[in-house]
C-alpha cells in the first residue's frame, strides 16, 4: 500500500515544531461553546483538562479594549 504524503501540521508535528497556530483568535461566544460543552460532558477531555478555563482566559484577553 503506498504512504500517504505527509502535510499541514502533522509535517510539522513530526519535525517537532514549535510554531503557534496563530489562527483564529477565540471569542467570547465560542469559550462560552466550550464551556457548555465540557459542563455538559464532566468526564470529558475538555472538561477535565482545564482547556474551558484556558478558551475563557484567551476570550477575555482577546476582547479587551473592544467596545
Amino acid at each position: 500500500m503506498p504512504q500517504q504524503p505527509t502535510t499541514g501540521s502533522n509535517k510539522q508535528a513530526q519535525q517537532g515544531s514549535t510554531q503557534t497556530s496563530g489562527g483564529t483568535k477565540i471569542t467570547p461566544e465560542a469559550a462560552s461553546r466550550i464551556q457548555s460543552a465540557a459542563d455538559r460532558h464532566p468526564d470529558s477531555t475538555t472538561a477535565t483538562s482545564g482547556f474551558k478555563e484556558r478558551a475563557q482566559a484567551a476570550a477575555t484577553k482577546n476582547n479587551s479594549g473592544k467596545k
